[in-house]
């Protein structure tokens, strides 16, 4: 598959997410995030949800033939795709709630990695501890990248870089 038959799928299936799904996102976000922060919930919840929104609303306008997504035509990694598919899958969540979050996540993620090659996160999303999500000399980095001791981490497959990698410049 290359990346315009990535962005035709992914363009159909935001077709298909709607307002209903996307309140389900956030009500689950904030049953999933309980145990974090105030302050640092409410960013991240309102960054997440206002970032992926966003996306949703550029796929479903986006016209394929006229975009600025580099080479079309170029294959993207299958096995890396499908191992992210799966990754997405395993987080199960409980009741419906969670499941417009596994949908949007299939949807949206797979856009930021194979056809925009933008961080997971958006830029400027405040993480616990106060740092942020950066954008310098063309390259991303987080603070969390190298952090997430999970099996459901997504981070393997975001385009940022550790924070460490911030002093090595």
């Amino acid at each position: 598959m290359n990346k315009m038959e990535l962005l035709d799928i992914l363009k159909k299936l935001s077709n298909n997410f709607g307002v209903y799904e996307l309140m389900n996102v956030r009500i689950f976000l904030e049953k999933d995030m309980a145990h974090v922060p105030k302050e640092y919930r409410t960013h991240y919840i309102n960054s997440y949800i206002g970032y992926y929104s966003k996306l949703l609303n550029n796929m479903k306008t986006i016209i394929p033939k006229n975009n600025n997504i580099g080479d079309k035509d170029c294959p993207i990694d299958e096995e890396k795709y499908n191992k992210l598919m799966d990754r997405i899958e395993q987080l199960k969540p409980e009741d419906s709630k969670g499941s417009s979050f596994i949908k949007l996540s299939k949807i949206v993620v797979p856009y930021l990695v194979f056809i925009e090659g933008i961080p997971l996160h958006p830029v400027g999303m405040k993480f616990p501890g106060g740092n942020r999500v950066i954008k310098k000399n063309n390259n991303y980095y987080c603070p969390v990248k190298n952090k997430q001791d999970n099996k459901y981490s997504l981070c393997e497959f975001c385009i940022c870089k550790d924070y460490n990698e911030l002093d090595k410049k």
